[in-house]
C-alpha cells in the first residue's frame, strides 16, 4: 500500500516531462504602441480564450515561434465605438498570419472582442 503514492508520483512526473509547452506570443514595445487598446485589454487579447494568442495556437499548432510584428488600426476603438485592428504574427521561417481583432464596447465599461484570421 505504501508503494501506491510513489507509483502515482512517478506517473505524474513522467507526464510532466513529456508535456511540451507551446511558444509564447511575444511583442516588442514599439509594436505594442501601435494598438490603441489599454494594457489590460491587450493582455486579455494575448492570453484569454478567444483572443489572438488562442486563435493563433489553434490555427498554427506546429509553430515554434510567435511574434507580433505589426498592428494596424483600421477603425480606432474608444469606449463608445466599435474598433478594428489587424495584427500580423510572424512564425517560423518568416511565415506570417494576419488577424482581424474586433473590439466592441458593451456599454457598461467593458469590451467584448473577437478574432478572426484574414485570408
Amino acid at each position: 500500500m505504501k508503494k501506491l503514492p510513489l507509483f502515482f508520483l512517478i506517473i505524474a512526473l513522467a507526464g510532466c516531462a513529456t508535456m511540451t509547452s507551446s511558444p509564447t506570443l511575444t511583442c516588442s514595445p514599439e509594436v505594442r504602441r501601435q494598438s490603441v487598446v489599454s494594457d489590460p485589454l491587450f493582455n486579455d487579447l494575448l492570453t484569454k480564450y478567444g483572443g489572438i494568442g488562442h486563435a493563433d495556437k489553434a490555427a498554427y499548432p506546429e509553430a515554434k515561434e510567435r511574434t507580433i510584428i505589426r498592428i494596424e488600426v483600421i477603425y480606432p476603438y474608444d469606449n463608445e465605438r466599435t474598433g478594428s485592428e489587424h495584427w500580423t504574427i510572424q512564425h517560423d521561417a518568416g511565415k506570417t498570419a494576419v488577424y482581424q481583432v474586433r473590439l466592441v464596447p458593451d456599454g457598461e465599461g467593458s469590451v467584448d472582442f473577437s478574432v478572426s484570421e484574414v485570408k
